[in-house]
């Protein structure tokens, strides 16, 4: 009865909770602030950043009970098993308008000497080979690793004035970063087909699924982060997801 009025009587639609980052009170003026900065650069200046982040990958793939579903003839029998403790690796990626760097496998928990080490070692070589590469911006989030002293000092040495660091970049903005807001969701949605059976796989087809993404993709990536911090300064430093 009630559901019938709701919909039919009010023509109300069904819609789920929207899931955000939270954001602390001083988090929106830094989100403004910073939003216009890049504004105020000039138009083409999305093609000399370059944003990195790290995420886990789990062996088993995960499942949204909400989105994925079985269209059969009866309810399904089957169903799939999780262990209590999967098996997961850390992955590392920087992304531009011309190129992804990486991945990068973290095979132990990250603190500021292995990152530094990556950096250095694995990060820079390939960064050096860039054409252009005195022109490019870093940017990184704010955890514990990249906001290390000597993770910011050895940045700051290399990038001099285009290192975004730890007090220009807004805390708690992964809808900023395009690695959230695409490259780790696309990866996820690519890499389990097939299924891996180890992490071996997994990292195979992390590897295989980041060679297949084109610079027609990455331009267009790097394009929507101008539209973001116009968005960001329209909601004065809020979310602007449904915008």
């Amino acid at each position: 009865m009630t559901r019938n009025i709701v919909k039919n009587e009010l023509h109300l639609k069904p819609f789920k909770y929207n899931d955000y980052h939270e954001l602390m009170p001083q988090d929106y003026p830094k989100r403004v602030e910073f939003a216009k900065w890049f504004l105020e650069l000039p138009d083409n200046a999305y093609t000399w950043f370059v944003f990195f982040d790290e995420a886990y990958f789990y062996l088993t793939e995960s499942i949204n009970k909400q989105n994925n579903r079985m269209w059969l003839e009866s309810r399904p029998i089957d169903w799939i098993e999780r262990p209590l403790n999967d098996a997961k690796v850390l992955v590392w990626c920087g992304i531009s308008a011309a190129k992804i760097y990486g991945p990068y496998f973290f095979e132990e928990t990250v603190n500021q000497h292995n990152y530094l080490h990556m950096l250095q070692n694995f990060f820079w070589p390939k960064h050096l080979r860039t054409a252009n590469y005195k022109n490019y911006y870093f940017q990184q989030d704010g955890a514990t690793p990249h906001t290390a002293n000597m993770v910011q000092e050895w940045l700051s040495s290399k990038f001099l004035d285009k290192f975004i660091d730890k007090n220009q970049w807004p805390p708690r903005s992964p809808d900023l970063n395009p690695c959230d807001y695409f490259l780790w969701g696309y990866l996820k949605s690519k890499v389990y087909n097939p299924l891996p059976k180890n992490l071996d796989d997994l990292k195979a087809n992390i590897e295989r699924e980041i060679k297949k993404i084109n610079k027609n993709v990455l331009e267009s990536t790097l394009k929507n982060f101008k539209k973001r911090c116009n968005l960001v300064i329209e909601t004065k430093g809020g979310h602007f997801e449904n915008k």
